[in-house]
């Protein structure tokens, strides 16, 4: 077959940077990209500044949002340690609750179980909720999830240890999905040195060949539901 032709893409993990950060990029800049790309649908993440984890900054946004953009589009909520009874209000005006278990971005990251558990429990089980989950929080999450018998999503796994555990729990039934993205797909960190400094400074972390293949595997097998871009621009 010489030509594939698709609808509209989704991209279901992007940053857009706005509000907080629009000199590296903002809603009319990141949409005309996604067109541009083939994507017609864009699920912007909560990591602004500020972030949006109140109702306050998402009307902020969503104004913005509708004022700028040039494509579909949703964003997703943010979880705290402090504010999980009161996100849950959100849900209805959200593609989505993004927990940060990991190192990434400060504001938003969630160290404390009980408020990992509280989020779990509070946010309506009919709407998705999203953790970036690395190493033992990965399957931390999914056991978190399965005790508050709701559906959860891993973002951009990268290693084969992450897989392993996702694969697992698909085979017993478990409402976990995940995603992984071209980056970890195409590029491993023995292609870090031929990159200009910077470039290859991705979190998670651009993973080993090891790693790389139980991805394709996953994406062969099914076991990966999707694959988005965490598309997400830094100045040189």
């Amino acid at each position: 077959m010489s030509r594939l032709r698709f609808p509209g893409l989704i991209d279901a993990h992007v940053h857009l940077r706005d509000p907080g950060a629009t000199h590296k990029e903002d809603w009319s800049s990141g949409t005309a990209a996604a067109l541009a790309g083939g994507f017609t649908c864009v699920l912007a993440m909560p990591n602004t500044q500020p972030p949006l984890t109140d109702n306050t900054s998402l009307q902020t946004t969503l104004a913005t949002a509708a004022a700028n953009a040039h494509c579909d589009y949703g964003v997703y909520a943010g979880g705290t340690e402090l504010n999980a009874a009161a996100v849950a209000a959100l849900a209805p005006h959200t593609a989505g609750l993004k927990l940060y278990l990991n190192e990434t971005y400060g504001q938003l990251r969630i160290e404390d179980l009980g408020a990992l558990h509280a989020h779990m429990q509070a946010w309506p089980a009919t709407r998705p909720l999203l953790c970036h989950a690395e190493g033992h929080n990965v399957p931390a999450a999914i056991l978190l999830a399965m005790l508050a018998k709701r559906s959860v999503h891993i973002c951009h796994v990268s290693r084969a240890a992450e897989i392993a555990v996702i694969r697992a729990a698909k085979a017993r039934g478990l409402a976990v999905t995940c995603e992984v993205t071209p980056h970890h797909l195409l590029l491993t960190q023995a292609d870090a040195a031929a990159l200009s400094p910077g470039r290859a400074e991705v979190r998670p972390a651009l993973n080993n060949a090891a790693d790389q293949a139980a991805l394709w595997q996953a994406v062969q097998d099914g076991v990966v539901d999707c694959i988005a871009t965490d598309h997400a621009p830094h100045l040189p």
